[in-house]
């Protein structure tokens, strides 16, 4: 045997003991089954609270695009009311509506 080997071996032989000594009390036995129930199969398990984390970044991240989209939405409300250039061209471009005697043309976009 080499002398890593031989470290390798009398490491494990501790690491052994070491379980060993651990096992035999009922207590510690109690205390990581508890703690490995908490982190695996629990109602609130470490896995849980990782994609629950996630799943708030990703709501914040709705809630700050619907916000900036509501204030652009009050901006143009603000607009059509108070513009009337604003609110014939918003009309023209939505409804496609037009005035007598004008032709319209309607390019179709490729995609």
């Amino acid at each position: 045997m080499t002398i890593l080997e031989s470290r390798l071996f009398t490491n494990y032989q501790w690491g052994l003991t070491l379980i060993k000594k651990y096992f035999r009390s009922k207590y510690w036995t109690a205390f990581i089954l508890f703690i490995v129930w908490i982190c695996l199969f629990d109602n609130n398990s470490l896995v849980r609270q990782v994609q629950r984390k996630y799943q708030i970044v990703k709501l914040n991240k709705e809630i700050s695009y619907y916000q900036k989209e509501l204030q652009k939405t009050k901006i143009e409300e603000k607009a059509l009311k108070y513009s009337d250039e604003y609110f014939e061209k918003f009309v023209r471009e939505t409804y496609l509506l037009k005035r007598p005697n004008e032709v319209l043309y309607i390019f179709a976009e490729e995609r």
